[in-house]
């Protein structure tokens, strides 16, 4: 019986906390930029005043790459599907309107994406080389280290903490 109320408890939880917006938005079809990851992710940091901080999970596979980042609060704050059709997402009627999934999608390759790749220079171009990336030690390490981000054009800066998953 407990089971039962738990089970239905946290069917209750995740279906309050589903994203209300659903969005298609122009990006390049997807392609795997290595080899199939899921990461978890810990991102800390601040956009002007507000100071944020998600847990995001992160798959790749060769078909799509699915990404949910969740609140301190295990909210669901939005969720991105790049496939071969493009890209879907959705936020929380919560969450500032100022969150669009393209950019976070933009930053996510800039830092991650090899740098001989076609995605990359697309996106590299789309944030018109604002961004400053430092590694803990190297951009092939990053998947399982430290990397922060700065935008000085747009006042944010942010700590991301990685840890690919084995499967």
């Amino acid at each position: 019986m407990r089971l039962t109320v738990f089970q239905l408890l946290v069917f209750l939880t995740l279906a309050g906390c589903s994203t209300a917006e659903q969005r298609r938005s122009d990006a390049p079809g997807w392609t795997l930029p290595d080899k199939p990851r899921e990461v978890v992710q810990i991102l800390s940091g601040h956009y002007g005043d507000q100071n944020f901080q998600l847990q995001v999970r992160l798959s790749m596979s060769a078909e799509q790459m699915r990404m949910v980042g969740l609140d301190s609060l295990g909210r669901r704050a939005f969720e991105i599907n790049w496939d071969d059709q493009g890209l879907t997402s959705g936020r929380a009627s919560w969450v500032s309107e100022e969150l669009q999934a393209l950019d976070i999608l933009k930053v996510v390759v800039v830092t991650y994406w090899p740098q001989d790749t076609e995605v990359y220079r697309q996106f590299l171009d789309a944030k018109e080389k604002q961004l400053q990336i430092k590694y803990e030690s190297s951009r092939q390490n990053a998947w399982n280290e430290t990397v922060q981000i700065t935008d000085p054009k747009n006042d944010y800066e942010m700590t991301i903490i990685s840890y690919e998953i084995d499967k």
